[in-house]
């Protein structure tokens, strides 16, 4: 959630503003309610709600993707979350109204309509005769919900305001209904009812804002590219490189003191940690040179003229760098905060390593600190980022019967995709019972043993030529275990998982009934991961020859968001990890060296995310809720891992 970044004093009504009207005014009871129950969706009082802009590209973004969990425990939480902001928007468009902020919407939905209803009854299968294919019409309701403009009227003003309002999901819409406006246009003469009906003109998708122009590493000179691949592999020399070097250097008739003494400058004052994996060491030490490039070099002129990697640490290119950085994200409703990221960390210490070890260097080295230095408040390592750890403890803290949500996770997910893969009658329902079913098997991991998302999307079933597989049942439908060798794992640790009980039947259920049907739907023919997909793994294990056939991270984001839609926790995949360190606290107060040993990390940075108080106090919290309303659930947490 990040609904703190646009909480500002704007002029403008406010939210508590908009839930005064609506009391006042005589709005149903059920719609004030989920007026209510904004400010706990946001972590917020009601007095805070004055902190809240009446807005509804705001409410698009923030409220109405908040989690739902929090405020109701219905057995279908997606469907009332749409059906608490269905109330909630249009409550907020008569207020805008009343205010004279926004014109009464019954004119401009009139074109919108018709179009939409000539749509919907051509729809079907195009082989049968339809005119249009089923759903054809689903991307015009969000621009009726949102435009402003008659149908005729919409220009492309009015289309980049909904696309700055939209949320990820809402621009995917706003790219298909681009996209049918001009394939109706050019077909006007073989729908005339239609063309009628159309905007004027055809619609440019804006580029994403919140995202940095992508550089290639292939599109660079290929003369840069050539000093930049021997700089990292002077970066990255391995002991063994060190050795060769030095008997090389002896062959050569050079002095020992002065070979001795270059290896000591090689090195460092400092003891190197040689990274684990060269591969991603190599492909960090890439993304910072892109980034370091991105704001320095203009595409129009592209990178005509560049030379070495030397030439490129300058000041103007850091501290522009640094800027774009902070800027894209403070502009972002999708990106974290700047001073809660460690992208700065992380691109200034690979800089840091280029400089030291590969350029050697004192001048870039002292530049690299100084900028640095001077964005200061925003280079927040991973060790230093408690937040995500301290919100999970505050909203079960709160809202205990989440946690209740959580360790149930599999098995409600598990059950809603049996009754509507049983109900589906096409292909879309098909599709999305089956996702849901994957969504069940992810978490029955991830509360056995929370992964990291990396490790949870690249678990593999079957073995490929130079990359053994990770799952293997013990017991079919009763006991599975997953295993990631150290060259898999992030900090170098064996994880083992133990997927037992009701959770290994819905992981069985997965890979062996609907994992297949899923690949058949989607039209995969093969794939060796427990999540299948078309995709490459982004960054190649060195040890490990990975396959493709992965899922993208835009398709997991996608399917981890169908689950959320009915568990209303609001948690990622790596947050899970959060929820599970809090649960083991409840369960063993003060074991952070089993909640360590579960996570695959050290005992100090268990300490450093959950023995705050209000990590400990949330684990009291949650206890004694848990014992009052769920007294088997300790029962079931200790027989994990």
């Amino acid at each position: 959630m990040k609904h703190d970044r646009t909480l500002d004093s704007a002029s403008g009504p406010k939210f508590h503003e908009f839930l005064d009207w609506a009391r006042e005014t005589g709005e149903s009871r059920d719609t004030v309610y989920e007026i209510e129950k904004v400010a706990a969706r946001l972590d917020l009082t009601e007095e805070e709600l004055d902190l809240v802009p009446v807005d509804l590209g705001y409410f698009e973004r923030v409220i109405a993707a908040s989690p739902y969990g929090a405020v109701s425990r219905s057995n279908d939480l997606d469907a009332a979350r749409k059906r608490g902001n269905s109330r909630v928007r249009t409550a907020l468009k008569r207020f805008l109204a009343a205010r004279g902020l926004q014109a009464p919407d019954a004119a401009v939905r009139a074109g919108y309509d018709r179009a939409i209803g000539f749509i919907v009854e051509n729809e079907g299968f195009v082989d049968s005769g339809a005119l249009f294919t089923t759903s054809t019409h689903r991307p015009f309701l969000l621009v009726r919900a949102r435009a402003r403009l008659a149908l005729p009227d919409l220009d492309q003003a009015e289309f980049d305001r909904l696309w700055r309002d939209a949320t990820p999901d809402g621009r995917k819409s706003l790219r298909k209904f681009a996209r049918r406006v001009e394939e109706f246009r050019r077909g006007h003469n073989t729908w005339p009812e239609l063309a009628v009906l159309l905007p004027r003109e055809d619609f440019v998708v804006p580029a994403a804002s919140d995202r940095a122009r992508r550089i290639p590493w292939e599109s660079l000179p290929a003369n840069f590219r050539a000093d930049a691949e021997e700089v990292f592999r002077q970066t990255l020399r391995q002991p063994s490189d060190m050795k060769e070097w030095a008997k090389e250097q002896m062959r050569l008739g050079r002095s020992v003191i002065e070979i001795d003494a270059e290896i000591a400058a090689r090195v460092g004052d400092k003891k190197k940690k040689l990274p684990k994996n060269i591969e991603t060491a190599l492909a960090g030490y890439r993304q910072a040179t892109t980034w370091l490039l991105r704001e320095s070099h203009a595409p129009e002129t592209g990178f005509a003229g560049l030379g070495t990697l030397r030439d490129a640490f300058t000041t103007d290119a850091l501290e522009a760098a640094c800027a774009a950085q902070i800027a894209r994200s403070a502009a972002s409703p999708t990106l974290k905060n700047a001073h809660e990221s460690s992208t700065l960390w992380s691109r200034f210490t690979n800089l840091t390593t280029i400089a030291r070890h590969g350029l050697r260097d004192p001048e870039i080295l002292a530049r690299i600190r100084l900028v640095r230095m001077f964005h200061a408040d925003y280079v927040l390592s991973p060790i230093e980022m408690t937040a995500d750890a301290e919100a999970i403890c505050n909203r079960l803290q709160k809202s205990p019967h989440l946690a209740a949500a959580f360790v149930n996770a599999p098995a409600r997910l598990g059950d809603i995709s049996t009754k509507q893969l049983a109900a589906a009658s096409t292909d879309f329902a098909k599709d999305r019972a089956l996702r849901l079913s994957a969504c069940a098997a992810a978490y029955a991991i991830q509360v056995s043993r929370a992964l990291r998302p990396a490790n949870l999307f690249m678990t593999r079933s079957k073995a490929t030529p130079g990359c053994p597989r990770n799952l293997t049942w013990i017991v079919e439908k009763e006991h599975a275990e997953i295993r990631f060798t150290s060259g898999e794992v992030k900090n170098g640790e064996t994880v083992i998982v133990q997927v037992r009980g009701d959770d290994a039947r819905i992981l069985w259920e997965w890979e062996r009934v609907h994992r297949p049907a899923l690949m058949k739907l989607r039209g995969i023919d093969a794939s060796p991961y427990l999540f299948p997909g078309t995709a490459a793994p982004r960054l190649r294990k060195a040890a490990l020859k990975l396959p493709i056939g992965c899922m993208s991270v835009a398709s997991i984001m996608e399917l981890w968001d169908l689950g959320d839609r009915q568990l209303g926790l609001g948690l990622t995949p790596h947050q899970c990890r959060h929820a599970l360190a809090t649960l083991m606290l409840a369960v063993r107060p003060g074991d952070f060296a089993t909640v360590a040993s579960v996570l695959a990390n050290t005992e100090q940075v268990a300490r450093r995310h959950y023995g705050k108080d209000s990590g400990e106090a949330a684990a009291v919290a949650v206890r004694e809720s848990l014992l009052a309303h769920h007294p088997d659930i300790f029962a079931r947490m200790k027989r994990r891992p």
